[in-house]
C-alpha cells in the first residue's frame, strides 16, 4: 500500500459555496478513479487552541485533511498526473486553497 496524505488551508476569502462544492464533489471524484483503493476526507473539527500549540507558538489548525490509498507510488503518480485530477484541482481546489502540506509514504 502507498498512502498520500494532504492537509489543506482555505484562502481567507474563499467563498463558502465553493468550499461546500469541493466537499460535495470530492467523494464522487475519488470514487471514480480506479487507481484509488480507499479515500478519506474531513473538515477540521478541532478548536486549534490547545495549550501546547500556544505554548510552542505553533500555527493553528488547517481546514481539511484527506488520505488516499494506492497500491504503489506509480499508481499515485498516475492519479496525480491524470487529466481528471488536473481538471478537478483547477475547478475545485485552486479557487479555495491557500496552503497544503503533503506527504506520501508506505505505511508500516
Amino acid at each position: 500500500m502507498f498512502r498520500h496524505m494532504a492537509i489543506l488551508r482555505f484562502k481567507d476569502n474563499a467563498d463558502p459555496k465553493a468550499i461546500d462544492a469541493y466537499m460535495a464533489a470530492f467523494p464522487g471524484f475519488a470514487s471514480s478513479l480506479p487507481m484509488i483503493n480507499h479515500w478519506y476526507i474531513g473538515r477540521n473539527e478541532g478548536a486549534g487552541g490547545e495549550s501546547h500549540v500556544k505554548r510552542h507558538s505553533l500555527s493553528g489548525n488547517y481546514d481539511v485533511g484527506l488520505v488516499l490509498e494506492f497500491d504503489s507510488p506509480a499508481d499515485y503518480l498516475s492519479y496525480a498526473e491524470s487529466k481528471e485530477h488536473q481538471a478537478f484541482f483547477e475547478e475545485y481546489c485552486a479557487p479555495i486553497f491557500a496552503e497544503r502540506v503533503v506527504v506520501q509514504f508506505h505505511p508500516d
